[in-house]
């Protein structure tokens, strides 16, 4: 099943009545006389798909559009002559309406996307691929335009006696044979690479060995320079040197160690004595706060006796009731001045013994402090040893063997800077005497395995259905990329209608290949003139039988896709085209009544002659 149809192709320009042609998915026959404007309509297709412009600016008609039916919408493509750019107004999902540009850009880059793409996303390639253009790998786009030749058979080339599939030009072989290669297996090499060609390999040897050479003077200076510095070493035994040295070394880190181990020890007994000053201070200030609780009970203690001993010898006058001016007895006062003496003598008596045991503690306490100031003397002078006497030495000795040991450096850093020379030079000679094994790319070679047995069935089968008379082998020559029927290759011996006919069948044979095999279809088939020459017989063979045979096959499979012909009224056989199912659009001149349900002057309305063709 087709992935699209042209629906409709419009021509309009300024103070111009637009020019419309309305096509179906099946058979649509043009027909007309000569300079009708029938081969304008398919150089108004090639346009939108990115060709020249199909006819002069001075007709007035200055763009076109062309509205295609895909199986998820419509999209409509409009050109004007003289621009490289496409606006497409898309109903499709996956494709985006927008400016498009015609032309890749490979230097710079597109700032706009390219038209190709949308072609190939609707028969289902969703990424441009970069097939191969030449036997180096050399890379270009998949153009819809690469490939268009494949179901585009325009009248310039109908009746040529070379393949009318091939392009002309040579080199453009190889890139439209890789976009059939992809089309049909959908491979594009990507893991090939480029090949060189003579020039750049020359070119690349030649910059390898500038590369070399310079790389080689420029280790051997280096190498001169350490070798130089080498010199400073001489008579000097450098490996006892370093051993004695190292040993040196070795007894002054020992030292160290040792010192360091010491200053631990000192360490720990100094902490430990920290902890037992520590213990002094905090019960020497328990007896400072007891002392001074027993001389604030003493203060007290006297203080009453003293009060007491007063307050004896004061009489009372307290007779008579302030208030009620009666006789009061009064009472005896209890005396507390002996409990406040034997109070008195008990915390005196432990006031002398605190004072005695605070004489103990502080006598400790200074004991303490004397030895953690010996200790912390002991463990500075140690540190200080470390410090200014055993790890300058170190340092001196390690300095010492770096020095010999820059020898030992030196040495190997020549070693490496002469087998780098080494190896830069071998690789120079391998790169100037090793040939490079360049592989060719020839697309044909990745064509299916079964794709001359397959062609060649088609072949046999459209031609025996076309009728042609005498049938009996038909081949396809891969190398000449063409039909060779009862084995003979058509010629310019061939009379014209005989080449037509044959390219047309080559044609229809892509398409039928196209159908069942291929990956991508495009799914159109277009053909300008497949009749032509045909009125003048073809040896010995009944033209109008050809005619026929080849009409009836168009009409035939006209479901295998979009077919748009063009030919002359006067060639076509006499078959009712309209009632089998095709669309029949004439062209006519002089108020010529048409046969066919749909006629007009020419494509172009208002353009007389040849500006309409």
């Amino acid at each position: 099943m087709a992935s699209f149809y042209i629906e409709r192709i419009i021509a309009t320009g300024t103070n111009r009545t637009p020019s419309v042609v309305t096509l179906k998915p099946g058979l649509n026959i043009i027909c007309g006389a000569s300079d009708t404007g029938k081969t304008a309509i398919l150089k108004s297709i090639k346009f939108i798909f990115g060709g020249d412009k199909p006819f002069p600016k001075e007709t007035g008609f200055d763009n076109i559009t062309m509205k295609v039916a895909t199986l998820n919408g419509y999209i409509t493509f409009k050109r004007k002559l003289g621009k490289n750019t496409v606006n497409v107004i898309s109903e499709v999902d996956f494709i985006n309406s927008g400016e498009y540009d015609i032309e890749y850009n490979d230097k710079e880059g597109n700032k706009r996307p390219v038209v190709n793409s949308v072609w190939l996303k609707i028969i289902g390639i969703n990424r441009v691929p970069m097939i191969i253009k030449n036997k180096d790998f050399v890379r270009r786009h998949l153009k819809w335009t690469t490939f268009l030749r494949s179901f585009y058979l325009n009248e310039d080339d109908i009746g040529t006696s070379e393949s009318i599939m091939l392009p002309s030009q040579n080199t453009a072989a190889p890139l439209f044979l890789s976009a059939l290669v992809f089309l049909f297996t959908g491979q594009d090499f990507a893991d090939m690479d480029v090949q060189e060609t003579a020039a750049i390999s020359v070119a690349r040897k030649n910059a390898v060995e500038t590369f070399v050479n310079k790389h080689v003077s420029i280790v051997s200076k280096k190498r001169n320079a350490l070798q130089e510095e080498l010199k400073a070493f001489n008579s000097v035994d450098i490996e006892c040197k370093i051993q004695c040295l190292v040993d040196k070394l070795s007894d002054a880190e020992a030292a160290i160690n040792a010192a360091t181990e010491e200053s631990k020890d000192l360490l720990s007994t100094l902490l430990e004595y920290k902890e037992k000053e520590a213990e002094c201070q905090m019960i020497y200030s328990r007896y400072q706060s007891l002392k001074s609780q027993y001389i604030s009970d003493i203060q007290r203690l006297t203080f009453i006796t003293e009060g007491e001993s007063l307050m004896k010898d004061v009489p009372s006058n307290n007779d008579k009731c302030p208030f009620c001016d009666s006789a009061i007895t009064p009472k005896s006062r209890k005396s507390y001045i002996e409990a406040s003496r034997s109070e008195l003598a008990r915390i005196i008596s432990q006031l002398q013994g605190l004072n005695e045991s605070e004489s103990d503690i502080t006598s400790e306490l200074n004991e303490v402090r004397g030895k953690l100031e010996k200790l912390k003397n002991s463990r500075s002078e140690i540190e200080l040893l470390i410090e200014a006497e055993l790890t300058p030495h170190a340092n001196e000795l390690k300095a010492a063997i770096a020095k010999y040991r820059t020898y030992i450096q030196l040495q190997n850093k020549i070693e490496i800077l002469h087998t780098v020379s080494q190896d830069l030079q071998a690789t120079l000679i391998e790169e100037l005497e090793t040939p490079k094994e360049k592989i060719v790319f020839r697309p044909k070679d990745h064509f299916p395995k079964d794709f001359n047995t397959k062609i060649n069935d088609y072949a046999y089968n459209i031609l025996e259905e076309c009728q042609y008379q005498g049938l009996n082998t038909v081949h396809f020559n891969l190398g000449r990329f063409d039909l060779e029927v009862n084995g003979e290759r058509k010629s310019e011996s061939h009379g014209k209608g005989y080449r037509a006919f044959i390219n047309t069948v080559l044609g229809l044979v892509f398409r039928h290949y196209y159908i069942n095999n291929a990956i991508y279809n495009p799914g159109l088939f277009i053909v300008d003139s497949p009749l032509l020459g045909l009125d003048q017989g073809i040896d010995d063979q009944n033209p109008e039988s050809m005619k026929k045979g080849l009409l009836q096959y168009f009409i035939k499979h006209q479901s295998e896709g979009q077919t748009i012909i063009v030919e002359n009224s006067k060639d076509l056989p006499d078959i009712d085209y309209e009632a089998a199912g095709a669309k029949v659009i004439e062209f006519t001149h002089n108020n010529y009544v048409s046969k066919y349900k749909e006629s007009r002057y020419g494509f172009l309305i208002g353009i007389v002659g040849k500006e309409n063709a």
